[in-house]
């Protein structure tokens, strides 16, 4: 996986000598987490929204009037939460609950195709689809688990797609943006054995940020 890494890191700052704008994105994911276990949702379900943190660094390039391409790496963690019911020393459920946050914490790459429609001369309102990958750097203990069976993906990919607007000075770009993470696989997915049922993990997670960009030329 380091191999991967460094490779997409070397292709980026390649397209970076070529880049026109360097971005900085910085804000919030909001992600919620589906645990079943034999096709049945865990008593609790993680399905509450887990707050957690997005920032991403990376190039705008072929900068055309109606479209632009974009590369990003960065940094999200997503997952879910849940109130686990407390029991007493009898082992009898009680009122109170706990919170329950497990957590999975990726270095992110996506290459995107923005769409956009400048408003007068300064707002840019636009549009962005394009392909990513994730690559698992930690994950809380919920976890631990479903890795000592082997069947937790260090490695998740699917498309980012999402919106927002800029506004341009002259050298700098300031801007808002809400993307949604389309995921083709599953964070798990693991069939039924001896001792062990089966069961899947997937994540729903959508980020806003605020964007500060510097153009080069």
């Amino acid at each position: 996986m380091k191999k991967i890494i460094i490779v997409i890191v070397g292709l980026l700052f390649t397209q970076l000598t070529y880049g026109q704008i360097i971005t900085i994105e910085a804000g919030t994911s909001f992600s919620k987490l589906e645990w079943k276990l034999d096709k049945i949702n865990l008593d609790p379900p993680y399905k509450e929204t887990l707050i957690g943190l997005s920032i991403f660094a990376g190039i705008d390039y072929l900068n055309k009037k109606y479209y632009n391409l974009s590369s990003s790496i960065g940094y999200i963690q997503r997952g879910g939460r849940g109130e686990i019911p407390l029991t007493n020393s009898q082992g009898n459920l009680t009122d109170s609950t706990i919170t329950s946050k497990p957590g999975l914490n990726y270095f992110s790459f996506n290459t995107i195709i923005e769409l956009k429609y400048p408003i007068k001369k300064n707002f840019i309102p636009f549009l962005c689809i394009g392909p990513r990958l994730d690559f698992l750097t930690s994950y809380s203990y919920h976890f631990d688990s479903v890795d000592d069976i082997n069947e937790l993906n260090n490695i998740s990919y699917g498309l980012l797609i999402g919106g927002g607007i800029k506004y341009e000075f002259t050298k700098f770009q300031i801007g808002l943006r809400c993307d949604y993470y389309l995921d083709f696989d599953k964070v798990a997915d693991w069939p039924q054995g001896t001792g062990v049922s089966g069961g899947e993990i997937t994540t729903n997670t959508i980020t806003t940020e605020v964007s500060f960009a510097y153009r080069l030329k």
